[in-house]
């Protein structure tokens, strides 16, 4: 799949994707695939924060993770950030 493909996926989620590898956006598309499946949050090794519990950290990758937001029960990607990103938003 071609960047703008990519892009045009995770703009139409409202999912923030600033300076991100191809391939880690291929990675998380398959992510966000899966959480929209209904698939749980855990079995993609995903984390609820401990200050918050409705924000979830699930890795894409070794130094990229994905926050999500869990919503009255539906869990909804918010934006992948780089490890070094996620470290500064806690």
């Amino acid at each position: 799949m071609d960047r703008p493909e990519l892009l045009a996926f995770f703009e139409k989620r409202e999912i923030e994707t600033r300076r991100i590898p191809l391939k880690v956006l291929e990675r998380a598309r398959k992510v966000v695939e899966r959480i929209e499946g209904g698939q749980p949050i855990w079995k993609l090794r995903g984390k609820r924060m401990h200050y918050d519990r409705c924000r979830i950290s699930i890795p894409v990758g070794r130094r990229w993770r994905m926050l999500a937001a869990d919503l009255d029960g539906v869990v909804r990607v918010r934006c992948i950030l780089s490890h070094e990103s996620y470290n500064s938003q806690k």
